[in-house]
């Protein structure tokens, strides 16, 4: 899939102030952490401003199952997380220029593999860094729970947090609001893409044919997909879903669709067998 390469997200036991008695510190050690503004406008994810990182629970094993889910750290902010014992899934910059240097890692405790190469993730953080230093934390409302998977940076920006499901999908973008807040907000109405020239709205969890309908209204056109043989693929375009490029006979049976547009060319990607599928991510390659 395009977008979305899909470990415990903090341990409930470790969720404010108790995040510090877990690491052996004081009260006032929470307490030092810069004024940075935090919000989460995502009803499952928390966020806090915060400057120790915890250790990650359990051993190595649990964060073996799906090696193409994690990334060799890079910058200086990822190696913290790794030496913390944490898989990193991903590294990206936030923000703009005039908002600061900030980085967001996500990263995890507990990757399951599963079908079709996917990975179910538990333990599933985004850390927010200025330069090397940490300075917020995003984190899931339980150890158990899949809220936060791996990250996308978008244009503008914003970052896109995905869950750690088998089949991804969005949660939220986390972005620098004006007055300088850290925001997890919810995901926005359209992508601006290829610098400026075109816009993708919001199709996420949408059927393919109404999916189609509100990629026209944006410019987007279908381009007709060439024959697979997978039965699948026959019947969608017999529904008048031209654009079905192929479709996977086996797994989690996703199918793309190609469209063409000013700025360049995109791929729809489904999953799941209804009919019509539900879109699960998109990707778009710029003239």
């Amino acid at each position: 899939m395009p977008n979305s390469t899909s470990v415990k997200p903090l341990p409930s036991t470790v969720h404010g102030a108790v995040l510090v008695l877990s690491l052996a510190l004081t009260l006032p050690a929470l307490a030092q952490t810069n004024a940075l503004r935090v919000a989460s406008d995502v009803k499952d994810i928390r966020i806090k401003a915060l400057n120790v990182l915890p250790k990650a629970n359990g051993s190595t094993s649990d964060r073996a199952d799906c090696p193409q889910a994690v990334m060799k750290p890079a910058s200086a902010a990822a190696k913290q997380v790794a030496a913390q014992g944490w898989a990193v899934m991903a590294d990206v910059p936030l923000g703009s220029a005039s908002s600061g240097t900030y980085r967001a890692i996500s990263f995890a405790g507990r990757l399951e593999a599963g079908t079709s190469a996917t990975c179910s993730i538990t333990q599933g953080n985004v850390a927010v860094f200025d330069n090397d230093k940490l300075v917020a934390l995003a984190y899931g409302k339980s150890a158990e729970d899949t809220a936060i998977g791996t990250l996308t940076a978008l244009e503008g920006g914003a970052v896109r947090v995905w869950d750690g499901d088998m089949v991804v999908s969005p949660v939220g973008d986390l972005r620098v609001d004006a007055d300088g807040t850290v925001r997890l907000s919810k995901i926005a109405d359209e992508d601006t893409v290829c610098h400026g020239r075109a816009k993708v709205p919001t199709i996420y969890g949408m059927a393919i044919d109404k999916a189609r309908k509100a990629l026209a209204a944006k410019g987007w056109k279908p381009v007709r997909g060439g024959p697979n043989g997978e039965p699948r693929q026959s019947a969608l375009v017999k529904r008048g879903l031209v654009e079905t490029e192929n479709c996977a006979g086996t797994g989690l049976a996703y199918c793309d669709f190609s469209y063409t547009g000013p700025a360049g060319k995109l791929t729809v990607t489904t999953a799941g067998e209804d009919d019509p599928p539900h879109v699960v991510d998109y990707e778009v390659k710029c003239r």
